[in-house]
């Protein structure tokens, strides 16, 4: 705009008129130099509103081409691609209905225009529970020239209701009905939730979501090419088939043992682990797909059964690792009680229809079991439990899972496949803590149990056999004898005046005694000989495959070696002694009771006829002195 020109003064007029005339001129100009003022400042306005409605910097929406989705605004800071499967609701605008009020989709229009509509600070907003419905919006430009497959990712499978609609440039409007209160696998991606295939064509177009689900649900709202979401769905699925691979194998595993070994922690193990499976199954909705793809009534309930049977599970595998009931019976009792309680509301609501009672219960219940795990955990490493220090620090990896995946679906953490599988992670990672804690603890049993048999069949102090474990070892083998009437004896010996050895130099001197005997007899016998601590001062061997004549021969050698043997003492002094011999063989005998009877026969003939000598019989004959 051209400013006008100044007329030339007029010499022929009077210096008052023309001061006038310069003063009137003066403030012309001035007058028409502010309206040039205001016209170029709304020009600025209006140029500046222009640049701030077309600015990508602060434009709101995505814009979508061959290769995803990206934020207009990310695509102004960045300058560079982001990760195209990134969820989008920090580029999205939401609107909480009024109680009670509900919208129709032209309210929702009519509101959004009205700008009621706010911006998302979240990049996965939050349906929390007993929340009103909650309304998203999402402006899609397609600046290409052909229309774009997508398929459109918005809420996680449990959402009991959610209503899409997708207005195209021209005014046409696409509208989508699911929800697991309408149909649970309709339109439902394992892991991944419910998804829409769209056509997106050139132009701007609108998505309007409308979720309403009485229980929370995530809105992890994510574009993503139809071309590239086999990617996507394929690692969700391999993702899930490890979970559930892992979670069947330890239930599996698990539950062979405890029908094995039948121990009581074995089959709490293996039902926590399986509940969780469970509950794995029904939210990651592959119990949806497989199960009850067409059971709404089910779907509703599955889940928060699921949770409540974790948590119950989880505490009494617990109770039971812990051995809560013998340092803390008092705790244990309340813990017992509380895990009645909310088994039992549960039911009441399932059987009652009551679903927000449901949902109250299932999240307060799994909020307090994982902060009674943590408090069980430090009680038991107070009291020095066995395993609580594992115990703990499994719960304790648990609840940190559990913390990242929270933070990342609040937008605390930056949202991430990894952060948000961090809560499956994290019971994958106790689980399999526990899993270790038990199996050593089952070693550990079976080594105490070893060693009880041990101590119950063998003698503690020479490390024989006692006569319970002889007699176990020797039956078979002399049934095989009998059987195939092969030759075989037992030796019965006793150490001669053992009484005065302990009187002369006391116990301990009779102790080594006895040990220097069962040590010769361990070094002078055969693999496939029993000998055992037969009682007291008398040992017995069992012989297989060795006649009467080879047997006393053995007897024998044991005397001379007996009566040249020395027992260093513990003060320093020493001591000798002798034993007497009892020979028997099977020979035509029907029971080893009878083959060692006889040998005992012999024995006492030795010990009469002046001891420290061998005596020979067979279990039919009288005894002979050698």
């Amino acid at each position: 705009m051209g400013l006008p020109s100044r007329p030339p003064p007029d010499v022929g007029r009077d210096s008052e008129p023309a001061h006038q005339g310069l003063r009137v001129s003066v403030e012309g100009n001035a007058m028409e130099s502010g309206r040039q003022a205001v016209v170029a400042a709304r020009w600025m306005a209006a140029l500046l509103l222009a640049l701030v409605i077309t600015s990508p910097g602060h434009a709101q929406g995505v814009r979508v081409g061959e290769e995803g989705a990206l934020g207009i605004e990310r695509a102004a800071e960045t300058g560079k691609p982001v990760d195209p499967t990134a969820p989008l609701g920090n580029y999205a605008q939401l609107l909480d209905e009024a109680p009670g009020h509900a919208l129709t989709f032209e309210d929702a229009r009519t509101r959004l225009a009205a700008g009621d509509f706010q911006r998302s600070t979240a990049a996965v907003p939050n349906l929390g529970n007993r929340a009103p419905p909650r309304w998203m919006h999402l402006d899609i430009d397609n600046p290409g020239a052909a229309p774009l497959a997508y398929r459109l990712y918005i809420a996680e499978g449990w959402t009991d209701k959610l209503d899409v609609w997708l207005v195209a440039p021209a005014g046409a409007t696409r509208h989508w009905r699911a929800g697991d209160e309408r149909s649970p696998s309709h339109f439902l991606r394992m892991g991944l939730g419910f998804a829409f295939d769209a056509s997106l064509p050139p132009g701007h177009s609108e998505l309007f979501v409308r979720a309403d689900s009485i229980d929370s649900a995530a809105l992890a709202l994510r574009l993503i090419p139809q071309a590239a979401t086999g990617e996507l769905e394929g690692a969700a699925q391999h993702w899930l088939g490890l979970v559930h691979g892992f979670l069947l194998a330890l239930v599996a595993a698990y539950g062979l043992l405890w029908l094995a070994l039948r121990e009581t922690n074995l089959l709490r193990y293996v039902v926590y682990v399986g509940s969780y499976l469970y509950m794995h199954l029904s939210y990651s909705g592959f119990a949806a797909r497989a199960v009850w793809p067409d059971t709404p009534a089910v779907a509703q309930f599955a889940i928060l059964i699921g949770m409540t049977l974790f948590s119950s599970s989880g505490l009494w595998f617990a109770r039971g690792f812990l051995g809560l009931a013998e340092f803390a019976p008092k705790v244990d009792r309340v813990v017992a009680w509380i895990v009645r309680i909310a088994l039992a509301v549960m039911a009441v609501c399932v059987l009652t229809n009551s679903k927000a009672v449901a949902v109250d219960l299932a999240f307060a219940y799994i909020m307090l079991f994982t902060f009674v795990m943590v408090g069980l955990g430090i009680l038991g490493v107070r009291h020095g439990r066995d395993q609580a220090t594992i115990f703990l620090a499994a719960t304790l990896l648990s609840m940190a899972g559990a913390l990242v995946t929270t933070l990342a679906v609040m937008g605390r953490v930056p949202f991430s496949a990894l952060t948000f599988r961090a809560v499956e992670v994290g019971v994958m990672v106790e689980a399999a803590i526990w899993s270790l804690a038990l199996g050593l603890r089952l070693r550990r049993q079976q080594q105490d149990r070893a060693r009880a048999l041990e101590l119950a069949s063998h003698d503690p102090l020479t490390g024989l056999y006692n006569r319970r474990g002889f007699l176990e070892q020797a039956l078979p083998v002399f049934s095989t004898s009998t059987r195939n009437e092969r030759p075989l004896a037992v030796v019965m010996l006793d150490i001669d005046h053992f009484k005065q050895i302990n009187d002369v130099h006391g116990h301990d001197a009779g102790d080594r005694t006895l040990v220097a005997v069962a040590d010769q007899l361990r070094n002078t016998c055969r693999l496939g000989d029993i000998v055992a601590r037969w009682g007291g001062e008398e040992f017995v061997m069992l012989l297989p495959e060795t006649p009467g004549d080879s047997a006393h021969e053995l007897a024998e050698r044991l005397r001379e070696l007996f009566a040249g043997t020395v027992v260093v003492l513990g003060d320093g002094g020493s001591a000798t002694f002798t034993a007497s011999f009892g020979v028997a063989v099977r020979s035509d005998a029907t029971t080893l009771e009878d083959v060692l009877r006889a040998s005992d026969a012999a024995l006492y003939a030795a010990k009469h006829a002046g001891r420290d000598r061998v005596v020979s019989t067979t279990s039919t004959s009288k005894p002979a002195l050698a």
